[in-house]
């Protein structure tokens, strides 16, 4: 099974908090009295549709107060903010959620209070639906990605002991805040809460909220967007009762909880959470889903007041090195081989600041390529910020990785950044990350480069193939070997252009200069490949620099001797020019070949 960080650290959370035995199974409502004090379940979905659950996460329960943001965001797309606002307040109350108060004009404090909730249920238009209790489970249906069954037992039990919200809508209705049937309102009210749900649709619902209004598993549209931020500013400052505002304090996610033991909470943009454990501590609130949450918001750094950017696609794009490779210049057979087997390598370009969501998410999304990789390069040029939480679980991919045998490789990074402890080697550019696979990849096959001990002879140079021994013979007795040690320049950009070079052992860079002390690589070249071979056309002046960047031996062919034996061998002239224009469209194709994939 493929390993998760995210996984492996809710099922820490719950082999950490199932021994707390602190709180009590609410009795208030006998039915809730039946459940099992160790059920205990953790989950969590993300904003693109990933779930993540431990323990019973399928064990159903009722609602019970969580459906309160949900029933209040049906009534603000019902009858929009203003008039939502005229008859329930939106100010924490400081009492107990099924206190009977009101504030200054009469109105329930808030719609996550009892009295707020049954105005907020009087609100829903039934509109199309038969009933107006069809029209909630339908919505809730939507945020939970399915269709949600009543609890008959735990509905009847609230009915037959819910003469206090009863005496609650009556008082509402007093003052204007109610129309209609109360008693119809108040047996909606004792439905809702009796909805079955489970620990995944909790979280699904949460994230449903985190993703403007829309279910990231199924696509389906619960709410309108442009309410969702007021449904949050309420859970935020009111959802958890007279614990606000230390949860706030502690947390900051908006959340509700129910006495059920469920609790929701929901970072927006990025993720919802889902909890369940049925023993209250005194406020009411799920003593363990309180801990699980707090545990998360610390391990994670989700406090939603710590600085988080929306979470963006983390992988600007990703490509195999098949589609693209390094500005090493190879022989055809090398060419030929990492053309075969380049596309184990996969290169991810990141953007943004990486944070726990972020982080979660470029895991699963490379974990998910390592069926054929042998190589992960990740090009970190457009990489902001990044927390701790963030370092956290990427050291969890890392030794995923290593796990496989499949090197990390980053590019473009300080060398004190938080990510270079993970990598396998850091380089400068994604150009020498690139070689670096390809050098791996050729050395394994027995075709890379080999020392300056072992030179290649003139036969295997690309540019003399075809020629017979006379024709080699003749250009041995004219070339000159040279031995350039590492850093030495050949040739400089503005010599002039008297000799073509072919590298018998060693490597050379192609360098341009590009001011202010700057400089580009434009391509390494190995033995069997010539450089300065566009004086044999034109001999204008060197267009880049030529540097060794190894102990290099090359063999210097004059221009002027080249021409003196092409008098004597016509046959080198045609053969070599035909062998240069091959090579040279070869390359071209090759580049326009890179550009073409990569636009796509």
């Amino acid at each position: 099974m493929q390993r998760s960080p995210v996984l492996e650290h809710l099922q820490l959370l719950l082999d950490e908090y199932r021994s707390l035995d602190e709180g009590e199974v609410a009795t208030y409502i006998p039915e809730l009295g039946q459940a099992d004090p160790s059920s205990f379940g953790i989950s969590v979905v993300t904003t693109d549709g990933h779930v993540y659950a431990v323990g019973d996460t399928d064990l159903e329960f009722t609602i019970q107060s969580i459906s309160k943001p949900f029933v209040f965001g049906m009534a603000l797309e019902d009858c929009g903010r203003d008039a939502v606002l005229e008859r329930v307040g939106v100010e924490p109350s400081g009492n107990p959620f099924n206190a009977i108060v009101v504030d200054d004009r009469n109105r329930p404090f808030n719609p996550m209070v009892n009295s707020g909730a049954i105005v907020s249920t009087g609100l829903i238009d039934p509109g199309f639906a038969k009933t107006r209790m069809h029209r909630i489970t339908s919505t809730f249906g939507r945020y939970a990605g399915r269709d949600l069954a009543l609890d008959e037992k735990v509905y009847r039990s609230e009915s037959a002991t819910g003469d206090r919200n009863r005496s609650i809508a009556w008082l509402m209705r007093s003052f204007g805040a109610i129309d209609g049937d109360v008693d119809a309102i108040v047996d909606d009210y004792f439905r809702q809460c009796s909805l079955l749900v489970n620990c995944r649709d909790l979280a699904t619902m949460a994230a449903t909220l985190a993703n403007r209004g829309v279910n990231p598993v199924t696509g389906a549209h619960a709410l309108d967007a442009r309410y969702v931020e007021n449904v949050l500013s309420v859970m935020s400052t009111c959802g958890m009762y007279d614990y606000a505002g230390e949860w706030v304090y502690t947390v900051g996610l908006p959340a509700k909880s129910g006495v059920a033991g469920g609790v929701i909470a929901v970072l927006p943009g990025q993720l919802g959470i889902g909890v369940f454990s049925p023993r209250l501590d005194e406020r009411g609130n799920s003593a363990r889903g309180i801990r699980v949450c707090q545990r998360l918001a610390h391990d994670f750094d989700l406090h939603p007041l710590r600085f988080q950017p929306e979470v963006r696609a983390v992988v600007r794009r990703s490509y195999h090195a098949g589609e693209t490779r390094s500005n090493r210049v190879r022989t055809p057979a090398q060419y030929e081989l990492l053309a075969d087997r380049c596309r184990s390598v996969v290169v991810f370009e990141l953007q943004g600041d990486l944070f726990f969501s972020s982080a979660e998410r470029l895991y699963r999304t490379v974990t998910e390529e390592l069926t054929d990789s042998t190589h992960v390069i990740f090009d970190c040029r457009r990489v902001g910020g990044i927390d701790d939480a963030a370092v956290s679980v990427l050291r969890a991919l890392g030794e995923e990785l290593e796990d496989r045998g499949v090197p990390l490789l980053l590019t473009d990074l300080a060398p004190d950044h938080k990510l270079v402890p993970l990598a396998t080697e850091v380089f400068a550019d994604t150009d020498g990350a690139l070689e670096w696979c390809e050098e791996a990849m050729l050395a394994f096959a027995g075709l890379d480069d080999g020392d300056t001990d072992t030179l290649l002879p003139l036969a295997e140079q690309e540019l003399f193939e075809g020629m017979s021994p006379d024709e080699l013979a003749a250009i041995d007795a004219v070339a000159e070997a040279v031995k350039v040690e590492a850093g030495q320049v050949v040739f400089a950009e503005g010599d002039e252009s008297d000799a073509v070079y072919f590298l018998l052992a060693g490597r050379v860079r192609v360098r341009l200069r590009i001011g202010n002390g700057r400089e580009r690589r434009l391509a390494t070249l190995g033995p069997g490949v010539a450089f300065g071979e566009m004086a044999f056309l034109d001999e204008s002046r060197r267009s880049a620099d030529i540097v060794a960047e190894t102990d290099t031996v090359v063999a210097r062919l004059p221009i002027a001797d080249f021409r003196r034996l092409a008098i004597l061998h016509p046959g080198i002239t045609e053969r070599f020019s035909v062998n240069m224009v091959r090579n040279l469209t070869g390359r071209l194709r090759r580049a326009n070949e890179q550009v073409r994939r990569l636009a796509e």
